[in-house]
């Protein structure tokens, strides 16, 4: 089986990329070849910085993948330097919506067709399924969903939104008009083109039934892949280190990860609680809104490293996340596994993955109040009932089921044996 990939891979850090490259390690060992076509930006650096072009050539190669001899054409050639970089998000998005599918157009014609079994984006944005409908030799196209750029329709799209930007006040609500209009409603209409024309066969998600989500999906194959994240078992070790008396937030630092919102919720909290906050600003303005307002007993360490985290998540009472972006949350799976129980907005790819779970507290989502309370019980909790939570049967057996990368890996690999079947 030959599986040609147009995915991130190459910017190590978020969850999506982790998953990413941790699921191709083990398809190495089942499948006769994985191709890899770079993403437009990336062949668009690598056009003007050699260092890099040898970077990725290099990286890609290390995971074991072949790119096709027409990426250094493409590299080489005049279209690809109609890619812009360094884009603001309006100029990103106008030009994503529009331009980017003449390029696509552009640069198929060089590459050609490309032989292989099944054509795969790691992510939903239609530029990449669409590219790869132009270069795919059969029907068997299609990707995997993270629902969190577009739901099934505009109003959707919009409540969603605002309720995840809404903490930045006026400039958080015109932010929710803009990515609905600008962002959203361009994307879900191009899949629905893309669906409708016969090119895109199937589509996964790791969390949610996308046929519920999105009505045009009935039409395609779709498919929940169980389980659809792992995490390292060496985390494992950490757990029963003993706990100290503060609490933990990391992630991406952005409005729609719920940072500002947990300003909020710590503000009303005892001023004995601590609360550590981990990982890197989406962007300036929202660092300068944290710092402003972030209370006394609110501790900011920055993007730490991988040690760092696991010491301070492994010993915190409890992980806060009120997240309005989520699927199959790898901060809660990790934190799951380093012992600490977690309190969460109940979105829907949170609760379809985590609600039965004890060591798990889903709040409905903008329930600050509710939330408090959550962190309350937690704090008040006798040892043994603490103790209990964390070492419930149900959520070893969860553990158990999600500490294989390789268990994500083949069952992500049936699902695309049956698509090519």
């Amino acid at each position: 089986m030959r599986i040609l990939l147009h995915s991130y891979l190459l910017e190590a850090g978020s969850g999506g990329v982790k998953r990413n490259r941790e699921v191709i390690k083990y398809w190495k060992k089942y499948v006769d070849e994985i191709i890899y076509v770079p993403l437009l930006g990336d062949m668009r650096r690598a056009s003007e910085d050699d260092e890099f072009r040898k970077k990725m050539y290099n990286e890609i190669k290390s995971l074991g993948l072949e790119i096709p001899e027409k990426v250094s054409e493409v590299i080489d050639s005049e279209v690809i330097k109609r890619v812009p970089i360094n884009m603001s998000k309006l100029k990103f998005d106008l030009y994503s919506n529009t331009t980017q599918y003449k390029i696509n157009s552009e640069i198929s014609k060089i590459m050609g067709k490309i032989d292989a079994d099944i054509y795969y984006a790691q992510q939903e944005f239609p530029q990449m399924v669409d590219f790869l409908t132009k270069i795919a030799k059969n029907r068997n196209v299609g990707a995997l969903i993270h629902i969190e750029n577009f739901l099934g329709s505009l109003t959707e799209d919009f409540s969603h939104f605002y309720r995840a930007y809404s903490s930045m006040g006026l400039s958080g609500i015109m932010y929710a008009f803009y990515v609905t209009f600008l962002r959203s409603y361009p994307r879900r209409r191009k899949w629905v083109e893309l669906i409708n024309s016969g090119k895109v066969k199937f589509a996964f998600s790791v969390s949610e039934p996308l046929a519920e989500i999105y009505p045009f999906m009935r039409k395609i194959y779709t498919g929940v892949l169980k389980p659809g994240n792992a995490f390292d078992k060496k985390l494992l070790d950490f757990r029963d280190k003993g706990k100290e008396d503060y609490s933990v937030f990391y992630a991406r630092l952005s409005p729609s990860k719920g940072v500002l919102e947990l300003l909020k919720i710590w503000r009303k909290i005892d001023e004995n609680k601590k609360l550590i906050v981990m990982g890197k600003f989406s962007d300036k303005k929202v660092e300068k809104l944290f710092m402003k307002n972030k209370p006394k007993n609110v501790e900011y360490l920055g993007f730490v490293s991988q040690d760092k985290l696991i010491d301070v998540v492994s010993k915190a009472k409890v992980l806060v996340y009120p997240s309005h972006f989520d699927s199959f949350s790898l901060v809660i799976l990790e934190s799951l596994a380093l012992g600490t129980p977690v309190i969460a907005y109940k979105i829907p790819g949170v609760r379809s993955v985590y609600e039965g779970l004890n060591a798990v507290k889903l709040v409905k989502e903008g329930d600050l109040a509710q939330f408090r309370q959550e962190i309350r019980k937690i704090y008040d909790m006798p040892t043994k009932e603490y103790e209990d939570l964390i070492n419930d049967k149900k959520l070893w057996e969860f553990l158990y089921e999600h500490s294989s990368w390789e268990k994500v890996a083949l069952n992500e690999l049936e699902e695309l044996k049956k698509v090519v079947n």
